[in-house]
């Protein structure tokens, strides 16, 4: 059932519109508080995420496996991934944002420690699946709530330096296995992407707010509402009788279904593709570039430390998207991201033992830049805005779940190509490609517009104190 489009005429002098309160207010500690925080998430995420890739020329030989087998382990993490996405993605915009981001971290925290206690192939297996589960779950949600607390007019901004997190989290993470590896071996690297979540847990539950665009979606009690809106409106008080409404849909029924209704199937369609493509260059990549640069004739701990170097020149991209898409039509940034991105990946092919090392750290991170330009992060970026309040943590979760699925495909490609001792031009080619086909993708996309971008077809109202 969609609730009538509310007023303040209509429903009494004290009648908030909490969308129309966030769109003109000046941003202030609360959100950048909270801001961090997420981003303290996906830092967490992206380190984690990128731990296995980091860890596997090491432990290869360490559990007495063979490399190809590593793409099995790649494979079985973001199968956990898709899994947790779209679990986790809806559970979240029924019970609540702030709940499933501390389950998820406590989820991939535990079993980052697990990892490391693994002796056999099987058991390696189970850790990064259900590792993947937690790491899944945790990045629609952080993306989500940041999203939520930020005016239109800064909203690609936030998104854009939330995921960075995850990038700062996958480059710090290839900076410390570097160090971390040949002095205290590859079961390290899992130990600190496990107890960090943890300890981090008690300042969520302390610090992070719920989604107020939520609360008032599920009827939350006014007072609830009125606290963490003051918060935004430097201290300003609210009357004891005020009703928040916002000025976006709600439908009752299951979440997934809403992302295919009121004209929202081609959008849907085009961001799961997009998010296929993205995903699966950017696990390709992190999945597979440390080994590949290695077999190359350059040593594991250069290897590590260069495809740390592209995650250091997708902070730059990442960041550039985000105001770029504030500041411009979002669609031909991410479409001219994706063209760049291919661009900058092909160079990667002529990467060889001979080249300087410091030409191999220029080429991966203007690399690094091109794919954040156009790849996730920016996609991330999309889909966040195209979604209403309501389904928004299911539209992520379900993209970053179909996403997983790009990303299985393609670690197991790379898996394939190194069988058949391919040489680095079919990896980079490969994602190259794939870039191509997602600025196609983008392109036709701008025929459907977003949340942001149509007329609110309802309020929804919270309950009085």
């Amino acid at each position: 059932m969609t609730a009538e489009l509310a007023h303040g005429s209509a429903f009494g002098p004290h009648t908030i519109d909490v969308t129309t309160l966030i769109d003109d207010s000046k941003i202030g500690a609360f959100q950048y508080w909270t801001l961090l925080l997420c981003m303290g998430v996906l830092f967490l995420d992206g380190y984690d995420t990128q731990a296995v890739g980091y860890a596997a020329p090491s432990l290869v030989p360490s559990l007495h496996i063979d490399r190809s087998s590593m793409a099995w382990v790649f494979a079985i993490s973001l199968l956990g991934m898709m899994i947790g996405a779209c679990i986790f993605g809806p559970l979240a915009d029924r019970f609540g944002r702030k709940k499933l981001i501390l389950t998820t971290t406590a989820l991939f925290g535990i079993f980052s420690i697990a990892t490391a206690m693994c002796t056999t192939l099987d058991g390696l297996l189970l850790a990064r699946f259900l590792t993947g589960c937690g790491l899944g779950g945790a990045m629609p949600n952080a993306v989500s709530l940041s999203v939520d607390y930020f005016p239109r007019r800064v909203r690609s901004t936030a998104v854009a330096i939330v995921f960075v997190g995850f990038t700062i989290g996958a480059t710090v993470g290839g900076y410390l296995a570097a160090v971390m590896l040949p002095i205290w071996g590859w079961e390290s690297v899992f130990y600190v992407g496990g107890i960090v979540p943890l300890l981090l847990l008690p300042v969520l539950y302390v610090a992070l707010p719920e989604s107020v665009r939520l609360l008032i979606l599920r009827g939350s009690k006014s007072a609830e509402i009125a606290r963490n809106l003051s918060k935004i409106s430097a201290g300003r008080p609210f009357p004891s009788d005020a009703t928040f409404v916002t000025s976006e849909e709600i439908e009752s029924g299951v979440p997934v279904k809403h992302l295919f209704t009121h004209g929202r199937a081609p959008g849907t369609t085009l961001i799961w593709i997009i998010f296929f493509l993205s995903l699966g260059v950017t696990f390709l990549l992190a999945s597979w570039m440390p080994t590949v640069i290695n077999a190359a004739g350059i040593s594991v701990a250069r290897a590590v430390a260069a495809t740390a170097t592209l995650q250091l020149g997708a902070i730059v991209g990442t960041i550039a998207a985000g105001r770029l898409m504030d500041r411009f039509d979002p669609y031909t940034v991410l479409t001219s991201g994706f063209i760049f991105g291919g661009l900058s990946l092909a160079s990667l092919t002529t990467i060889n033992a001979g080249m300087p090392y410091p030409l191999v750290i220029g080429l991966i991170f203007v690399a690094g830049v091109g794919f954040a330009l156009g790849g996730t992060q920016g996609a991330n970026v999309l889909a966040g805005a195209y979604y209403p309040t309501y389904i928004r943590s299911t539209g992520l979760g379900w993209a970053l779940g179909i996403g997983r699925v790009g990303a299985i495909a393609a670690t197991l490609l790379g898996g394939v190509l190194i069988a058949m001792h391919w040489n680095l031009k079919g990896v980079f080619f490969s994602a190259a490609i794939a870039c191509g086909l997602a600025a196609i993708a983008t392109f036709v996309m701008r025929r459907y517009p977003s949340a942001d971008q149509v007329a609110p077809r309802a309020a929804r109202l919270g309950k009085p104190i």
